[in-house]
């Protein structure tokens, strides 16, 4: 048994306590809420503040995530998915909440009843949600944002195409046209001129609409990486998507006041002496120049640690630098030990934190694979419990059967 501190010193050491497995994702809520105080005092009065918790709140928990941005300052909510949306629902969330993308005719109803808003960018999918409104028993009318593209090509109505559309959703029965969006495709470059030119063109649809006499509802455009860069973007509406968890959208990184608020941490599973030339991990793709320690950490692509981070990354244990070595298998790691500082069985492993703790932070990670802090935190599974803290200490513990602890939060 571990004789050391098996503490770290920006967590409570009940993280390590609670039930579930030794790996597990720690989401601090007082950097959710943090983060969106900022944003709402960043975009000032005229401006509401949409916390885009698609991909269960990009691997935080889309439900504790909503909840602390809505209590500081967000209004509204978007996801991807009805389910998603269903879900928030399920969990007694009642504010305004956007499907963003393309969902299936089957899907309509379940959306209606659960009073989601849904994106529309063709006139047969809002006659479809027409016909369903009618035949079920809702409150209200079902509301619609219509989505415009203005040069991501993906989901969306064309600028040709967005008056007909409005027309037909105003027209019909049981439908109400809410707002009308779009979305950046490069508001992360600062040196391209497309976020001016889709600005531009959906300036030029609502000066169509206006000429309609069709009112556009909340009008957004920005994400994170243009309300980063803007106020000129920031319309009725902006959505805060990447940076409400305090990752960068852009190069430039996050504002002063922003800050991560997941880590991912694990304890030491066992501890081994490597002689020269032993291999490690399948392939035996590294081999000990000299002798050295190493240690076993329980986390492997499984649980979303990459496999691409095979002899790449490292891993904080002591406050150093423990380099991966060999190949990231499904479910276990290992790690090449730091000189001259002991490390036992059960001691702390800080795989993606503050960078005191020796380990590197999410978009650290994401440079280390080319790639971007989005896709590695909305990767990790559902297996990796999550541990939620609130004013340093922790109120919930959420696992793959559902909250396994909690003092309510």
């Amino acid at each position: 048994m571990a004789t050391t501190d098996r503490r770290v010193g920006f967590l409570p050491p009940e993280v390590f306590t609670g039930p579930g497995r030794v790996t597990r994702a720690v989401v601090d809520l007082d950097a959710i809420a943090e983060n969106a105080a900022h944003f709402r005092r960043l975009i000032g009065p005229g401006t509401e503040l949409m916390a885009v918790v698609k991909a269960n709140g990009y691997g935080h928990g889309a439900t504790r995530v909503a909840r602390a941005a809505l209590e500081h300052g967000a209004s509204h909510l978007a996801v991807a998915t009805v389910d998603e949306g269903r879900a928030l629902r399920a969990a007694g969330i009642d504010a305004p909440v956007l499907v963003l993308g393309p969902i299936g005719d089957a899907e309509i109803s379940e959306a209606l009843r659960s009073d989601l808003a849904l994106a529309v960018a063709d006139p047969l999918f809002a006659r479809a949600v027409a016909m369903t409104a009618a035949r079920l028993p809702l409150n209200s009318p079902a509301s619609l944002h219509l989505k415009l593209d203005t040069g991501m090509r993906r989901f969306g109505a064309t600028a040709d195409g967005a008056v007909a559309l409005a027309r037909a959703i105003v027209a019909a029965p049981g439908l109400t046209l809410s707002g009308v969006f779009t979305h950046f495709a490069a508001a992360d470059d600062p040196d391209s001129d497309l976020t001016d030119r889709q600005d531009a063109l959906l300036d030029t649809v609502l000066d169509d609409l206006d000429r309609a006499g069709i009112p556009a509802g909340l009008v957004h455009a920005a994400n994170s990486a243009a309300v980063l860069r803007d106020r000129r973007f920031d319309r009725g509406l902006v959505r805060v998507g990447i940076a409400l968890y305090g990752l960068a959208p852009a190069a430039e990184g996050v504002p002063p006041g922003v800050r991560p608020a997941m880590s991912l941490v694990s304890r030491v599973a066992r501890v081994v002496d490597l002689h020269a030339d032993d291999g490690v991990g399948y392939g035996h793709t590294y081999r000990a120049g000299a002798a050295e320690r190493a240690a076993l950490v329980p986390i492997g692509y499984a649980d979303g640690y990459r496999r691409g981070l095979s002899n790449r990354a490292a891993m904080g244990i002591g406050g150093f630098p423990a380099p991966v070595r060999g190949r990231v298998s499904m479910d276990q790691t290992v790690v090449g030990l730091p000189t001259g500082h002991p490390v036992e069985v059960g001691d702390p492993v800080v795989v993606v934190g503050p960078p005191e703790t020796g380990a590197p932070g999410w978009d650290d990670l994401a440079r280390t694979m080319d790639t971007i802090g989005y896709e590695l935190v909305s990767g990790i599974a559902p297996r990796v419990p999550r541990v939620y803290l609130r004013r340093g200490h922790v109120v919930a513990t959420d696992g793959l059967f559902g909250t396994e602890a909690s003092s309510g939060c």
